[in-house]
């Protein structure tokens, strides 16, 4: 776990902050919703009461759209919900997905790392502008849908975090989803020997997450006409481990019909092998430290039943199929994540999104999205932050000391800025342009793609916020849900001074967002804006991607293509700012391209010849943790 705190640390004390901010403004009991009349609805299941929220909406929150994944359940495929007799309220968001607690589900930090969550997670929350029953939009008149997939490294997290979805519901008269899924080694599990007779395809598949969003999304086909949405009209949307999920969907053939627009926001392309997820790690294709086979290891020497590692390979090896599938069966949400160590923010590393071959193809994303048959192409915005990797940097001890054991203080602006630019540039072109580029060259000619700048964040002494972080990764989230009263504001940004520029940019995004998902193209935005937003282009010097900033600093415009994987890696190659620093070219080398949140691709390394050929082939990959 060592070479994974360079990744997580800072945002740990991001989020910590995020939750002590939230905590001064809330307390630690919210106030109880009460049901609204005019919010009963009918869905397939029953009817559920809603509340009256904020900018005029009304908020249906914890609706489950599936049966609770427990019991027999536990790794298998969604089933269908349960009806209930009578009303249901809908005033609560439902419990998180089964993980070590922290920041992101907002628990107190006595309680990081210890379990949290529940099994039985499998809920969804509707925000629609407020009608009476009877005004409800029916036909041509329903409205646009977007469902949001909430971000956490697919580790953590839960859509009760985002409760300003409602801003665009409430503004721009939409109607917004957001779902809960099974996360971690609950989500994504392939282990053969829990095949029984019965099961599905989907039942061994491994993919438990990803079946449980496209299950969300089939509940929205069935029932988002009650609310008022039209169910032929929905867009997708995601950050982060969100955006890799949109990316999911967009390859499933299990999601085709269910969705028709897609956005994916600093999105990630890595996924697992089915022997990542399921090989020992000295097998000779090895698996991940928390494949299925070293995790059984792990609980056997935990309980006892084995010395270590090496013992329980044997005792594994001497047990019977059912015995195995009985043993992990029979574990309490706690006794399974037991063996694991979280890191900040609760991310831990673990084989998700599977290329098992059912759900997902067995083929990587990058391959995918080259073939247009092997993806849906439906209309897709696709962008990174211009910083998103300071965030990561920002505590690093390398890059950065604490000044009284808190303030980071960069070390070398110059070393720290460097490396930031380079990591950021690759994440954009390896995870949106080169997916852009793929989908392009198959005939899709619907990809928008953007880049986010803002770094107006206030001074502090010291710490100089705007080049320690500037347009990190997260930061753009309260942009496009129009927060400008910082309801989402993990750096603390937000001043009356920034205002201005924020609105700005908040006002454009969001915008260009709505009309996208109004009409599949961003256009000119919702308000008709004077700049047409076009969509990628690979042609030297052709406009390519748009770019969001304040006016002060260039405004929205937009801009070429950046430099590729391999000319990013051939720059890094003949950099004169690396002169007399060979051993800080390699080290950048081995972050960018083999110690990677985006894959590993040392052959990339090996022909920029940064790096012996040796030093970068026996670097062990990071994989999204």
């Amino acid at each position: 776990m060592a070479h994974l705190w360079p990744l997580i640390l800072p945002t740990l004390a991001v989020l910590a902050s995020l939750y002590l901010w939230r905590q001064s403004r809330t307390g630690p009991h919210r106030a109880a919703r009460t049901g609204d009349p005019a919010a009963l609805r009918a869905v397939d299941c029953g009817y559920v009461l809603g509340c009256a929220d904020r900018h005029d909406t009304h908020a249906w929150l914890g609706i489950p759209y599936a049966r609770p994944p427990v019991g027999d359940l536990r790794w298998k495929a969604p089933r269908a919900p349960l009806p209930w007799d009578g009303i249901r309220p809908a005033l609560e968001f439902g419990p998180p997905a089964c993980q070590p607690a922290g920041p992101t589900i907002e628990a107190p930090p006595g309680a990081w790392g210890c379990p949290a969550g529940s099994e039985d997670c499998l809920t969804l929350n509707v925000f629609a502008p407020r009608f009476d029953p009877a005004g409800v939009p029916q036909g041509d008149a329903r409205l646009p849908v977007m469902v949001w997939i909430h971000g956490g490294a697919n580790t953590c997290g839960t859509s009760a975090t985002y409760g300003m979805v409602r801003n665009l519901a409430g503004h721009d008269r939409v109607i917004v989803v957001s779902v809960n899924y099974r996360l971690g080694i609950l989500g994504w599990f392939s282990l053969p020997e829990l095949a029984e007779d019965g099961d599905t395809p989907l039942d061994r598949s491994g993919n438990f997450g990803t079946l449980d969003l496209i299950a969300a999304l089939e509940w929205v086909k069935r029932n988002i006409a009650a609310f008022g949405g039209d169910p032929g009209n929905v867009t997708i949307w995601g950050e982060s481990a969100g955006g890799l999920n949109v990316y999911s969907l967009l390859v499933s053939p299990l999601a085709k019909g269910l969705f028709h627009k897609a956005i994916a926001q600093s999105p990630l392309t890595v996924t697992s092998t089915l022997a990542q997820a399921r090989h020992y790690v000295d097998d000779a294709e090895p698996g991940h430290e928390h494949s299925t086979r070293e995790l059984l290891c792990k609980w056997l020497v935990r309980d006892g039943k084995a010395r270590d590692r090496e013992h329980a390979k044997d005792v594994i090896a001497g047990m019977a199929a059912r015995e195995i599938a009985a043993y992990v069966r029979g574990k309490t949400p706690a006794e399974l994540l037991a063996v694991i160590t979280p890191g900040a923010l609760s991310f831990y590393p673990a084989p998700l999104v599977l290329r098992d071959g059912v759900v997902l193809p067995d083929a990587p994303l990058a391959e995918l999205f080259a073939d247009r048959r092997r993806y849906h192409a439906v209309p897709l915005i696709v962008g990174a932050n211009r910083d998103e990797y300071k965030l990561f940097l920002s505590q690093n001890p390398d890059y950065v000391k604490l000044l009284f054991g808190k303030l980071p203080i960069i070390r070398d602006v110059g070393r720290y800025e460097r490396d930031a630019a380079y990591l950021s540039a690759l994440w954009k072109a390896a995870c949106v342009d080169a997916v852009a580029d793929g989908m392009v060259a198959s005939s899709h000619a619907a990809v928008w793609v953007y880049r986010f700048d803002w770094d107006e964040q206030p001074p502090v002494p010291l710490v100089q916020p705007s080049t320690l972080l500037g347009a990190a990764h997260v930061l753009e989230m309260s942009f496009v849900f129009r927060d400008l009263e910082g309801e989402f504001d993990p750096f603390r940004s937000n001043t009356r001074k920034n205002l201005r520029g924020r609105r700005e940019v908040s006002d454009a995004m969001a915008d260009y967002w709505v009309q996208f998902a109004r009409t599949g193209m961003p256009a000119r935005g919702a308000r008709h804006m004077a700049l047409e937003w076009t969509p990628w282009s690979s042609r030297d010097g052709a406009p390519a991607s748009m770019v969001f900033d304040t006016s002060d600093d260039g405004g929205v415009r937009m801009i070429g293509r950046g430099a590729d994987t391999d000319e990013l890696a051939s720059c890094l190659a003949t950099d004169p700012a690396f002169a007399g620093d060979p051993d800080g070219r390699c080290a950048l080398c081995v972050r960018m391209f083999v110690h990677s949140v985006f894959g590993t691709d040392t052959a990339a390394a090996l022909r920029a010849g940064c790096c012996a050929a040796a030093g970068v082939s026996q670097a062990r990959p990071v994989h999204w943790p």
